[in-house]
């Protein structure tokens, strides 16, 4: 009876496109600084995409312009952020979601770059769509 019901959640999932867009937070962490990255709204149909971001340094004040920061890459084209809802300058711990104008058509890969000053090269994160839409 397990696998008859994770079978139904999986196919009902995927029928509502939930497979067809990245989900996965990811991590990095440069000179003791995480950066952790979350894709929120990045659907197909969509006019807005946004990025949950979470900075953490330990003591550290983050005076990082976001906004300025940031870039997002897809199929040849690269797109500055829309808005920054977020914490300004803070000690510690910074978070919130940055948006972007979506690419059309929606790239099967998409990369988010951070430059940061003091890091010698960009973080880069990387979120695929797949061969199919929802």
């Amino acid at each position: 009876m397990g696998n008859v019901r994770f079978a139904a959640i999986l196919a009902l999932l995927i029928s509502v496109g939930v497979a067809a867009w990245p989900s996965v937070t990811q991590k990095s962490v440069v000179q003791g600084v995480t950066v952790a990255v979350t894709p929120g709204n990045v659907e197909e149909g969509a006019s807005v995409w946004d990025f949950a971001v979470v900075f953490d340094a330990r003591g550290r004040k983050f005076e990082d312009e976001v906004m300025e920061s940031f870039v997002l890459e897809g199929d040849g084209h690269t797109v500055k952020p829309l808005a920054w809802e977020g914490q300004k300058a803070a000690v510690g711990h910074r978070a919130g979601v940055l948006k972007f104008i979506a690419i059309r058509p929606r790239p099967k890969d998409l990369e988010l770059r951070l430059v940061r000053k003091g890091e010698a090269k960009p973080r880069v994160f990387r979120f695929g769509f797949g061969d199919w839409s929802a």
